[in-house]
């Protein structure tokens, strides 16, 4: 990222993918004018902006002078634009590893959740549906047509999460199926939830010593063993309803089981190999798990991973990859700037001012705020219905 201030804020975020320029030695052979690198940086834009067709990004290139000056294209039509579908997918999977990999190094001092727990990886996958016809190649029955995205998602701290590793799927490839292809690392602690209980992942995780915390189901049958006999403590979001060490049906590998309760009344059973923590910080654990739901529901609303410009193969899994390097130039930026505000206020702003100077961008980053707000006051409800109980229509 340029020191400059004077530079646009579409200038800055583009310094980030260091892909201008870029011709790709196979795909580029007959380009005339849009080439690998300037289709990236246009289609990054567009999952930044939320610009939702080919036409208007055309159209966006026409009207912003700046726009045309940082990807060096006067003009460029959206059926030029739908070459999504012919970009190298294994380029654009790399370029996303590499921002990983900047991400990694910004934030290989965050200490994850708590000191005593460490950092802690997520593991959970989503749907992105399709139609029945267009779609047919990722078809998983007489029903359903979509994609699966197996996702590891990094916690560096309560407040910085990103994913590091994702494997594409059609939605008929179980969880379980990719579970010992994503958990290698043994300083992090994996949570999973259901979909990915399964008794001889859970014996290689052990035998591998990697750390895990797991949600079971009600129904799998689990057989106490003779151990040490821990309390059951309370906090005033938790109850631990047990703590103890088991077995599995035709298993003698030791997991040890902690069951709890929410303030609502759920109830959770999870496995975990970690006795060095207390139950208490077993079941704080797991409900960060909710991270990677958040991950999930922020790229969905807030870019343009679900919706899909085109439905051929190459196209839909490149429109993933996209969006996800969208995210890791948004988080970057977040990072390089040590602001304490969230990634999704740093995103509107680079929306608001995308065309501005980067000082313009930093003043509104930095700009306190002109009045404070008492946050939203009791209203006497009682009252208020009494008042407006009377109703006239005519």
């Amino acid at each position: 990222m340029d020191n400059n201030k004077k530079i646009s804020v579409i200038c800055q975020c583009l310094n980030v993918l260091h892909v201008s320029g870029y011709c790709s030695l196979f795909d580029d052979h007959r380009s005339r004018k849009l080439f690998t690198g300037s289709a990236i940086e246009l289609h990054v834009i567009a999952q930044l902006l939320q610009l939702p067709s080919y036409d208007v990004i055309s159209e966006q290139l026409q009207a912003q002078p700046a726009l045309r000056k940082a990807v060096g294209l006067d003009s460029i039509s959206g059926a030029q634009l739908s070459r999504t579908k012919t970009l190298c997918t294994q380029s654009l999977q790399q370029l996303f590893y590499d921002l990983v990999a900047q991400i990694h190094t910004r934030t290989k001092l965050g200490k994850g959740v708590s000191k005593s727990i460490g950092r802690l990886h997520l593991v959970d996958a989503t749907d992105i549906s399709m139609p029945h016809y267009l779609g047919r190649w990722a078809r998983c029955g007489s029903r359903k047509t979509a994609v699966r995205l197996h996702v590891r998602l990094i916690v560096a701290d309560p407040y910085t999460t990103f994913p590091d590793r994702i494997i594409g799927t059609t939605a008929n490839v179980q969880e379980s199926n990719l579970t010992l292809e994503l958990t290698v690392d043994r300083k992090a602690t994996y949570v999973m939830d259901r979909g990915y209980e399964k008794r001889t992942d859970f014996e290689q995780l052990v035998a591998d010593e990697i750390r895990f915390v797991t949600r079971v189901r009600d129904c799998l049958q689990l057989f106490p063993v003779i151990g040490p006999v821990r309390e059951l403590p309370a906090s005033d979001s938790v109850r631990i309803l047990q703590d103890a060490d088991v077995t599995m049906r035709k298993s003698t590998t030791f997991l040890r089981l902690v069951e709890f309760e929410d303030l609502k009344g759920r109830r959770y059973r999870v496995v975990t190999n970690r006795w060095d923590l207390t139950a208490l910080e077993i079941a704080m654990v797991y409900k960060n798990r909710w991270l990677i739901e958040l991950f999930f529901k922020w790229v969905k609303q807030h870019l343009k991973m679900v919706k899909l410009c085109s439905f051929e193969q190459e196209a839909v899994w490149n429109h993933v990859f996209l969006s996800l390097i969208a995210y890791a130039v948004s988080l970057l930026v977040k990072l390089r700037l040590q602001t304490p505000k969230s990634q999704w206020e740093v995103l509107k702003l680079l929306r608001s001012y995308f065309y501005h100077s980067w000082q313009e961008f930093l003043a509104a980053l930095n700009r306190v705020p002109a009045r404070k707000s008492r946050g939203r006051q009791k209203t006497d409800r009682v009252k208020l219905v009494e008042e407006n109980q009377r109703v006239i229509l005519r």
